[in-house]
Protein backbone atom coordinates (compact mmCIF):
# COMPACT_ATOMS: atom_id res chain seq x y z
CA UNK A 1 0.00 0.00 0.00
CA UNK A 2 1.44 3.41 -0.95
CA UNK A 3 2.74 5.54 1.91
CA UNK A 4 0.27 8.34 1.10
CA UNK A 5 -2.61 5.87 1.36
CA UNK A 6 -1.31 4.68 4.74
CA UNK A 7 -1.20 8.28 5.93
CA UNK A 8 -4.76 8.88 4.70
CA UNK A 9 -5.95 5.77 6.55
CA UNK A 10 -4.29 6.92 9.77
CA UNK A 11 -5.86 10.34 9.37
CA UNK A 12 -9.27 8.71 8.96
CA UNK A 13 -8.87 6.72 12.17
CA UNK A 14 -7.64 9.86 13.90
CA UNK A 15 -10.86 11.56 12.87
CA UNK A 16 -12.97 8.86 14.54
CA UNK A 17 -10.83 9.01 17.68
CA UNK A 18 -11.24 12.78 17.82
CA UNK A 19 -15.01 12.38 17.41
CA UNK A 20 -15.08 10.07 20.42
CA UNK A 21 -12.86 12.33 22.52
CA UNK A 22 -14.94 15.40 21.74
CA UNK A 23 -18.23 13.66 22.59
CA UNK A 24 -16.69 12.23 25.77
CA UNK A 25 -15.53 15.70 26.78
CA UNK A 26 -19.01 17.12 26.15
CA UNK A 27 -20.57 14.46 28.39
CA UNK A 28 -17.92 14.94 31.09
CA UNK A 29 -18.66 18.67 31.07
CA UNK A 30 -22.25 17.97 32.10
CA UNK A 31 -24.13 18.25 28.81
CA UNK A 32 -27.74 17.09 28.95
CA UNK A 33 -28.01 16.39 25.21
CA UNK A 34 -28.20 12.64 25.47
CA UNK A 35 -30.70 9.85 24.88
CA UNK A 36 -28.67 7.31 26.87
CA UNK A 37 -30.81 7.68 30.04
CA UNK A 38 -33.56 5.76 28.20
CA UNK A 39 -31.23 2.76 27.90
CA UNK A 40 -29.92 3.24 31.44
CA UNK A 41 -33.40 3.41 32.92
CA UNK A 42 -34.44 0.38 30.88
CA UNK A 43 -31.53 -1.64 32.26
CA UNK A 44 -32.27 -0.56 35.85
CA UNK A 45 -35.97 -1.32 35.43
CA UNK A 46 -35.19 -4.77 34.03
CA UNK A 47 -33.00 -5.61 37.01
CA UNK A 48 -35.75 -4.41 39.36
CA UNK A 49 -38.50 -6.25 37.49
CA UNK A 50 -40.36 -3.04 36.64
CA UNK A 51 -42.12 -2.28 33.37
CA UNK A 52 -39.85 -0.96 30.63
CA UNK A 53 -42.57 0.86 28.74
CA UNK A 54 -43.96 3.59 30.98
CA UNK A 55 -44.16 6.11 28.10
CA UNK A 56 -45.87 3.93 25.50
CA UNK A 57 -45.04 5.03 21.97
CA UNK A 58 -44.02 8.55 22.92
CA UNK A 59 -40.57 8.58 24.49
CA UNK A 60 -38.32 6.79 26.92
CA UNK A 61 -37.52 3.13 26.36
CA UNK A 62 -39.23 1.88 23.18
CA UNK A 63 -36.91 -0.98 22.22
CA UNK A 64 -36.90 -4.74 22.71
CA UNK A 65 -36.18 -6.01 26.25
CA UNK A 66 -32.86 -7.33 24.91
CA UNK A 67 -31.63 -3.74 24.56
CA UNK A 68 -32.13 -3.16 28.29
CA UNK A 69 -30.29 -6.38 29.13
CA UNK A 70 -27.33 -5.54 26.88
CA UNK A 71 -27.00 -2.15 28.57
CA UNK A 72 -26.85 -3.59 32.12
CA UNK A 73 -22.99 -3.65 32.30
CA UNK A 74 -22.92 0.08 31.44
CA UNK A 75 -25.80 0.88 33.80
CA UNK A 76 -23.73 -0.54 36.68
CA UNK A 77 -21.02 2.05 36.02
CA UNK A 78 -21.15 5.64 37.26
CA UNK A 79 -23.51 7.59 34.97
CA UNK A 80 -20.82 9.63 33.19
CA UNK A 81 -18.58 6.60 32.74
CA UNK A 82 -21.48 4.61 31.27
CA UNK A 83 -22.26 7.42 28.84
CA UNK A 84 -18.61 7.65 27.72
CA UNK A 85 -18.19 3.89 27.30
CA UNK A 86 -21.43 3.75 25.31
CA UNK A 87 -20.13 6.37 22.91
CA UNK A 88 -16.87 4.49 22.54
CA UNK A 89 -18.77 1.34 21.57
CA UNK A 90 -21.27 3.22 19.42
CA UNK A 91 -18.70 5.21 17.41
CA UNK A 92 -16.23 2.32 17.34
CA UNK A 93 -18.65 -0.20 15.81
CA UNK A 94 -19.78 2.38 13.23
CA UNK A 95 -16.19 3.21 12.20
CA UNK A 96 -15.21 -0.48 12.25
CA UNK A 97 -18.15 -1.30 9.96
CA UNK A 98 -17.22 1.44 7.50
CA UNK A 99 -13.58 0.32 7.51
CA UNK A 100 -14.47 -3.26 6.63
CA UNK A 101 -17.11 -2.19 4.11
CA UNK A 102 -14.55 0.04 2.41
CA UNK A 103 -12.00 -2.79 2.47
CA UNK A 104 -14.50 -5.15 0.88
CA UNK A 105 -15.16 -2.78 -2.01
CA UNK A 106 -11.44 -2.05 -2.33
CA UNK A 107 -10.94 -5.66 -3.38
CA UNK A 108 -12.99 -4.94 -6.49
CA UNK A 109 -11.78 -1.44 -7.24
CA UNK A 110 -8.13 -1.58 -6.18
CA UNK A 111 -8.47 1.75 -4.37
CA UNK A 112 -8.56 2.57 -0.67
CA UNK A 113 -11.98 4.11 0.02
CA UNK A 114 -11.94 4.36 3.81
CA UNK A 115 -10.47 7.89 4.08
CA UNK A 116 -12.95 9.42 1.64
CA UNK A 117 -15.83 7.45 3.14
CA UNK A 118 -14.80 8.76 6.56
CA UNK A 119 -14.79 12.31 5.19
CA UNK A 120 -18.42 11.83 4.15
CA UNK A 121 -19.78 9.78 7.06
CA UNK A 122 -18.08 11.34 10.06
CA UNK A 123 -19.79 14.77 9.84
CA UNK A 124 -23.16 13.07 9.32
CA UNK A 125 -22.55 10.97 12.43
CA UNK A 126 -21.84 13.96 14.68
CA UNK A 127 -25.33 14.49 16.12
CA UNK A 128 -25.87 10.78 16.74
CA UNK A 129 -22.47 10.46 18.40
CA UNK A 130 -23.02 13.46 20.64
CA UNK A 131 -26.50 12.32 21.69
CA UNK A 132 -25.50 8.68 22.09
CA UNK A 133 -28.14 7.40 19.66
CA UNK A 134 -27.95 3.72 18.74
CA UNK A 135 -28.26 4.58 15.04
CA UNK A 136 -24.49 4.37 14.67
CA UNK A 137 -24.02 0.97 16.26
CA UNK A 138 -26.83 -0.67 14.28
CA UNK A 139 -25.47 0.79 11.03
CA UNK A 140 -22.04 -0.59 11.86
CA UNK A 141 -23.54 -4.02 12.58
CA UNK A 142 -25.44 -3.96 9.29
CA UNK A 143 -22.22 -3.14 7.43
CA UNK A 144 -20.37 -5.96 9.16
CA UNK A 145 -23.22 -8.32 8.25
CA UNK A 146 -23.13 -7.59 4.51
CA UNK A 147 -19.33 -7.86 4.54
CA UNK A 148 -19.50 -11.30 6.14
CA UNK A 149 -22.20 -12.40 3.70
CA UNK A 150 -19.70 -11.85 0.89
CA UNK A 151 -17.11 -13.84 2.84
CA UNK A 152 -19.72 -16.60 3.53
CA UNK A 153 -19.18 -16.34 7.27
CA UNK A 154 -22.78 -17.20 7.91
CA UNK A 155 -22.84 -17.50 11.69
CA UNK A 156 -21.03 -14.19 12.07
CA UNK A 157 -23.74 -12.63 9.91
CA UNK A 158 -26.32 -14.10 12.29
CA UNK A 159 -24.43 -12.66 15.26
CA UNK A 160 -24.28 -9.13 13.80
CA UNK A 161 -27.92 -9.08 12.72
CA UNK A 162 -29.25 -10.56 15.97
CA UNK A 163 -27.24 -8.03 17.97
CA UNK A 164 -28.55 -5.27 15.72
CA UNK A 165 -32.18 -6.30 16.18
CA UNK A 166 -31.60 -6.58 19.93
CA UNK A 167 -30.29 -3.00 20.06
CA UNK A 168 -32.86 -1.52 17.68
CA UNK A 169 -35.61 -3.37 15.77
CA UNK A 170 -34.95 -1.41 12.56
CA UNK A 171 -32.29 -3.99 11.66
CA UNK A 172 -35.07 -6.51 11.03
CA UNK A 173 -35.43 -5.02 7.53
CA UNK A 174 -31.97 -6.19 6.44
CA UNK A 175 -32.36 -9.46 8.36
CA UNK A 176 -35.58 -10.35 6.52
CA UNK A 177 -34.10 -9.38 3.16
CA UNK A 178 -31.04 -11.61 3.47
CA UNK A 179 -33.10 -14.47 4.92
CA UNK A 180 -34.96 -14.58 1.60
CA UNK A 181 -32.15 -13.89 -0.87
CA UNK A 182 -29.35 -15.89 0.82
CA UNK A 183 -30.41 -19.50 1.31
CA UNK A 184 -27.64 -20.40 3.83
CA UNK A 185 -29.03 -17.69 6.12
CA UNK A 186 -32.67 -18.78 5.96
CA UNK A 187 -32.53 -21.37 8.75
CA UNK A 188 -29.49 -19.92 10.50
CA UNK A 189 -31.17 -16.57 11.08
CA UNK A 190 -34.32 -18.31 12.29
CA UNK A 191 -32.20 -20.14 14.87
CA UNK A 192 -30.42 -16.92 15.81
CA UNK A 193 -33.64 -14.94 16.18
CA UNK A 194 -35.18 -17.71 18.28
CA UNK A 195 -32.16 -17.70 20.59
CA UNK A 196 -32.35 -13.90 20.76
CA UNK A 197 -36.03 -14.09 21.69
CA UNK A 198 -35.37 -16.67 24.42
CA UNK A 199 -32.35 -14.90 25.89
CA UNK A 200 -34.33 -12.60 28.27
CA UNK A 201 -35.80 -15.68 29.98
CA UNK A 202 -32.29 -16.43 31.30
CA UNK A 203 -32.23 -13.16 33.21
CA UNK A 204 -35.75 -12.70 34.60
CA UNK A 205 -38.91 -14.53 35.65
CA UNK A 206 -40.83 -15.96 32.62
CA UNK A 207 -44.05 -14.18 33.53
CA UNK A 208 -42.28 -10.83 33.69
CA UNK A 209 -40.54 -11.44 30.35
CA UNK A 210 -43.84 -12.29 28.65
CA UNK A 211 -45.42 -9.15 30.12
CA UNK A 212 -42.58 -7.03 28.71
CA UNK A 213 -42.92 -8.63 25.28
CA UNK A 214 -46.63 -7.80 25.28
CA UNK A 215 -45.88 -4.26 26.46
CA UNK A 216 -43.25 -3.91 23.75
CA UNK A 217 -45.77 -4.83 21.08
CA UNK A 218 -48.26 -2.26 22.42
CA UNK A 219 -45.48 0.33 22.54
CA UNK A 220 -44.40 -0.51 18.99
CA UNK A 221 -47.89 -0.20 17.51
CA UNK A 222 -48.42 3.09 19.31
CA UNK A 223 -45.00 4.35 18.16
CA UNK A 224 -45.87 3.51 14.54
CA UNK A 225 -49.17 5.37 14.92
CA UNK A 226 -47.50 8.41 16.48
CA UNK A 227 -44.86 8.44 13.77
CA UNK A 228 -47.52 8.26 11.06
CA UNK A 229 -49.64 11.17 12.29
CA UNK A 230 -47.17 13.46 14.11
CA UNK A 231 -45.49 16.11 11.93
CA UNK A 232 -42.34 16.06 14.05
CA UNK A 233 -40.76 13.08 12.26
CA UNK A 234 -38.48 13.42 9.25
CA UNK A 235 -40.36 11.27 6.76
CA UNK A 236 -41.48 11.86 3.17
CA UNK A 237 -45.10 11.50 4.26
CA UNK A 238 -44.72 14.40 6.69
CA UNK A 239 -42.75 16.42 4.14
CA UNK A 240 -45.64 16.07 1.67
CA UNK A 241 -47.84 17.98 4.09
CA UNK A 242 -45.91 21.11 3.14
CA UNK A 243 -47.49 20.76 -0.30
CA UNK A 244 -50.91 20.19 1.21
CA UNK A 245 -50.83 16.42 0.66
CA UNK A 246 -51.87 14.24 3.58
CA UNK A 247 -51.35 10.49 3.21
CA UNK A 248 -53.75 8.51 5.44
CA UNK A 249 -52.17 6.12 7.93
CA UNK A 250 -53.68 3.08 6.21
CA UNK A 251 -52.31 4.21 2.85
CA UNK A 252 -48.88 4.68 4.44
CA UNK A 253 -48.97 1.08 5.65
CA UNK A 254 -49.91 -0.22 2.20
CA UNK A 255 -47.13 1.81 0.60
CA UNK A 256 -44.63 0.41 3.10
CA UNK A 257 -45.66 -3.14 2.24
CA UNK A 258 -45.48 -2.47 -1.51
CA UNK A 259 -42.08 -0.82 -1.13
CA UNK A 260 -40.85 -3.75 0.97
CA UNK A 261 -41.79 -6.14 -1.83
CA UNK A 262 -40.10 -3.93 -4.41
CA UNK A 263 -36.95 -3.72 -2.27
CA UNK A 264 -36.89 -7.50 -1.95
CA UNK A 265 -37.21 -7.96 -5.72
CA UNK A 266 -34.36 -5.51 -6.40
CA UNK A 267 -32.12 -7.18 -3.81
CA UNK A 268 -32.85 -10.58 -5.34
CA UNK A 269 -32.04 -9.26 -8.82
CA UNK A 270 -28.81 -7.81 -7.49
CA UNK A 271 -27.84 -11.20 -6.05
CA UNK A 272 -28.49 -12.80 -9.43
CA UNK A 273 -26.87 -10.22 -11.69
CA UNK A 274 -24.08 -8.58 -9.66
CA UNK A 275 -20.94 -10.10 -8.24
CA UNK A 276 -20.99 -10.67 -4.48
CA UNK A 277 -19.29 -7.39 -3.55
CA UNK A 278 -21.43 -5.18 -5.76
CA UNK A 279 -24.52 -6.95 -4.52
CA UNK A 280 -23.48 -6.25 -0.92
CA UNK A 281 -23.29 -2.54 -1.75
CA UNK A 282 -26.76 -2.52 -3.29
CA UNK A 283 -28.41 -4.68 -0.62
CA UNK A 284 -27.11 -2.45 2.17
CA UNK A 285 -28.02 0.73 0.29
CA UNK A 286 -31.52 -0.47 -0.64
CA UNK A 287 -32.27 -1.57 2.91
CA UNK A 288 -31.17 1.80 4.28
CA UNK A 289 -33.14 3.91 1.79
CA UNK A 290 -36.20 1.79 2.59
CA UNK A 291 -35.76 2.65 6.28
CA UNK A 292 -35.28 6.35 5.54
CA UNK A 293 -38.36 6.53 3.32
CA UNK A 294 -40.76 4.24 5.15
CA UNK A 295 -39.85 3.98 8.82
CA UNK A 296 -42.50 6.10 10.58
CA UNK A 297 -40.09 7.31 13.30
CA UNK A 298 -37.17 8.57 11.23
CA UNK A 299 -35.46 11.64 12.69
CA UNK A 300 -32.97 14.03 11.12
CA UNK A 301 -30.17 12.22 12.96
CA UNK A 302 -31.31 8.85 11.59
CA UNK A 303 -30.04 9.91 8.17
CA UNK A 304 -26.53 9.17 9.41
CA UNK A 305 -27.42 5.63 8.26
CA UNK A 306 -27.51 6.91 4.70
CA UNK A 307 -23.94 8.19 5.01
CA UNK A 308 -22.08 4.91 4.23
CA UNK A 309 -24.35 4.21 1.24
CA UNK A 310 -23.76 7.65 -0.30
CA UNK A 311 -20.09 7.51 0.64
CA UNK A 312 -19.32 4.18 -1.06
CA UNK A 313 -20.80 5.34 -4.37
CA UNK A 314 -19.17 8.75 -4.06
CA UNK A 315 -15.74 7.24 -3.38
CA UNK A 316 -16.17 4.90 -6.32
CA UNK A 317 -17.13 7.56 -8.85
CA UNK A 318 -14.40 9.96 -7.69
CA UNK A 319 -11.49 7.55 -7.21
CA UNK A 320 -12.19 4.86 -9.81
CA UNK A 321 -14.80 5.79 -12.41
CA UNK A 322 -13.69 9.43 -12.71
CA UNK A 323 -17.28 10.65 -13.07
CA UNK A 324 -16.88 14.12 -11.61
CA UNK A 325 -20.44 15.25 -12.28
CA UNK A 326 -21.84 12.19 -10.55
CA UNK A 327 -19.46 12.72 -7.66
CA UNK A 328 -20.59 16.32 -7.33
CA UNK A 329 -24.23 15.18 -7.25
CA UNK A 330 -23.53 12.73 -4.43
CA UNK A 331 -21.46 15.33 -2.57
CA UNK A 332 -24.41 17.72 -2.74
CA UNK A 333 -26.68 15.02 -1.30
CA UNK A 334 -24.38 14.48 1.67
CA UNK A 335 -24.00 18.23 2.13
CA UNK A 336 -27.77 18.75 2.02
CA UNK A 337 -28.32 16.20 4.81
CA UNK A 338 -25.59 17.85 6.87
CA UNK A 339 -27.00 21.35 6.37
CA UNK A 340 -30.66 20.35 6.20
CA UNK A 341 -31.80 22.27 9.27
CA UNK A 342 -30.09 25.46 8.08
CA UNK A 343 -31.66 25.13 4.62
CA UNK A 344 -35.09 24.57 6.16
CA UNK A 345 -34.78 27.58 8.46
CA UNK A 346 -33.85 29.76 5.51
CA UNK A 347 -36.46 28.52 3.02
CA UNK A 348 -39.37 27.31 5.18
CA UNK A 349 -38.91 28.78 8.67
CA UNK A 350 -42.52 28.10 9.69
CA UNK A 351 -42.91 24.65 8.15
CA UNK A 352 -43.09 22.68 11.38
CA UNK A 353 -41.60 19.60 9.74
CA UNK A 354 -38.36 18.59 8.02
CA UNK A 355 -38.20 18.04 4.28
CA UNK A 356 -34.56 18.32 3.12
CA UNK A 357 -33.37 14.91 4.31
CA UNK A 358 -36.45 13.06 2.97
CA UNK A 359 -35.93 14.82 -0.37
CA UNK A 360 -32.31 13.68 -0.40
CA UNK A 361 -33.41 10.11 0.39
CA UNK A 362 -35.81 10.21 -2.57
CA UNK A 363 -33.07 11.60 -4.84
CA UNK A 364 -30.57 8.99 -3.69
CA UNK A 365 -33.15 6.26 -4.29
CA UNK A 366 -33.58 7.54 -7.85
CA UNK A 367 -29.80 7.55 -8.23
CA UNK A 368 -29.65 3.92 -7.03
CA UNK A 369 -32.30 2.94 -9.57
CA UNK A 370 -30.39 4.60 -12.42
CA UNK A 371 -27.16 2.89 -11.34
CA UNK A 372 -28.97 -0.41 -10.98
CA UNK A 373 -30.46 -0.29 -14.47
CA UNK A 374 -27.20 0.93 -16.00
CA UNK A 375 -25.21 -1.87 -14.42
CA UNK A 376 -27.81 -4.47 -15.37
CA UNK A 377 -27.61 -3.31 -18.98
CA UNK A 378 -23.82 -3.41 -18.86
CA UNK A 379 -23.87 -6.97 -17.52
CA UNK A 380 -26.33 -8.03 -20.22
CA UNK A 381 -24.17 -6.55 -22.96
CA UNK A 382 -21.12 -8.37 -21.60
CA UNK A 383 -23.01 -11.67 -21.65
CA UNK A 384 -23.96 -11.04 -25.28
CA UNK A 385 -20.34 -10.26 -26.16
CA UNK A 386 -21.05 -6.65 -27.16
Amino acid sequence: MPLSENNAGRSAWTGWIVLFLVTAAIIASGSGRTVVPAYHDGAVDWIAGKTLFANTGVGGFIYLPQAAILFIPLALLPVVAGEVVWRFVNIGVFAFGIFHFAGLVRGNLGKGLFPLMTLVTLPLAWDCARNGQATLIITGLMLLAVVDIVRTRWWRVVLWLCLGVAVKPLVIVLALLVMVIDRPLSWRLLVGMLMTALFPFLTQHPGYVLEQYAAFWNSLTMAVHVGSVDKGWTTPFNALQLAGVTVPERAQTLLRLAAALGTLVLCRLSRLRHDAVRSAVFVFSLSVVYLMLFSPRTENNTYAMLGPAIAVFLAGVYLVEQRRGEGLLLSCMAGAILGGRVIERLLTPHAGTSWVSPLVAVCFTAYLMVRFVREMQGARQQEQGL
